[in-house]
């Protein structure tokens, strides 16, 4: 988890991460299928490091993603806080059942109740 957005760019063997809270990370995940070596920092690589920098920059907006995201939570916040607060109202569906109706009783003529509980309906 991270406070911040993470953007990942594969483009054949390379594998580049970006997230503006922590480094970069570029992985050939051919030569290093467990992304143990990262080379975002070496020297050979530094070219290719800075282009998938330059194309995540050009790609994403992570200032306003995470103003958005945090907008987000915040208004599902309120609405859990808001949920939670009244435990009395429930939201899930319960349709009211009338069971001295609903079932054939000894008061109800058979043949007019039971075609009205079959569905769908008999003419």
């Amino acid at each position: 988890m991270t406070s911040h957005p993470m953007f990942m760019i594969r483009r054949g063997r390379y594998k580049y991460i970006h997230c503006d809270a922590d480094p970069p990370l570029l992985y050939d995940v051919v030569a290093d299928p467990a992304e143990r070596t990262n080379l975002a920092d070496d020297p050979g690589f530094s070219s290719l490091a800075a282009a998938f920098a330059a194309e995540a920059a050009q790609r994403w907006d992570s200032t306003e993603i995470r103003q958005r995201v945090l907008h987000s939570q915040r208004s599902r916040r309120v609405l859990h806080a808001a949920i939670e607060s009244d435990t009395s109202l429930s939201w899930d569906y319960s349709p009211v059942r009338d069971a001295a109706n609903q079932y054939v009783r000894n008061h109800m003529d058979w043949a007019e109740a039971g075609p009205r509980s079959r569905f769908p309906r008999l003419p």
